[in-house]
């Protein structure tokens, strides 16, 4: 992408949220999580560019911090406005960022500084550990670094999970994926002590996604 391009999608972005906001959403969340283009400018082995967009992690923010920022300030106080990000995407659910802790602390802050009103994490386990085997999650570093209020995903169908997520003070709005939908009433389930279905239909999550190193195969002659 040129620098044009860049700024042409900034504006898409910017004419995304304002047609939400004319149609009376009560807030936009922009999407830079997944393996999607937000994520791919983070992400250091798809961010192959060297100019201000590539090479260093704050370079490699720029692009989702200049979104964030364009949206709010487009939007201003008339809809809540926020990021999700992630660590892993569909076609490599197991990636780190390669700096660890000190990638999260430059992400977040960035983000942090845009006039967002929050950053919606998501994790494969939102409450395991987001570098090794110990640590902070990805949720408490992105509101230790950013101050904003978090919204936190993964694995948390098992209300136990969900209430200490919230008691702890890590995040302050708990999302659900696929426990939502093996469960459409979650929330009244929980309520009212009834059990919870364990798991969606397989076949709502397939094909699964894995492009990474993965071999080219030439179509049949």
């Amino acid at each position: 992408m040129t620098t044009e391009q860049i700024g042409q999608v900034r504006a898409g972005f910017v004419n995304a949220a304002r047609m939400a906001r004319d149609a009376g959403f009560d807030g936009v969340e922009i999407h830079g999580a997944n393996g999607y283009l937000i994520d791919e400018f983070l992400t250091d082995y798809l961010n192959i560019r060297t100019d201000d967009y590539g090479g260093s992690v704050a370079n490699r923010a720029r692009f989702a911090a200049e979104v964030c920022h364009d949206v709010a300030e487009a939007v201003g106080t008339d809809m809540a406005t926020g990021i999700r990000i992630s660590q892993g995407k569909v076609s490599d659910n197991r990636h780190k960022w390669i700096g660890g802790e000190d990638d999260a602390a430059v992400i977040f802050g960035a983000l942090g500084e845009t006039g967002i009103d929050y950053i919606h994490t998501t994790e494969y386990r939102a409450v395991a550990p987001a570098f090794g085997d110990t640590g902070k999650t990805l949720a408490e570093l992105a509101k230790q670094y950013s101050g904003l209020a978090i919204i936190v995903n993964g694995h948390l169908d098992d209300p136990r999970d969900a209430a200490a997520v919230i008691n702890s003070g890590t995040a302050d709005i708990v999302t659900l994926a696929k426990a939502a939908l093996a469960n459409r009433d979650w929330p009244r389930r929980v309520q009212t002590g009834q059990p919870l279905t364990p798991d969606a239909p397989a076949e709502l999550f397939a094909p699964i996604a894995d492009i990474k190193d993965s071999e080219v195969v030439p179509p049949d002659s």
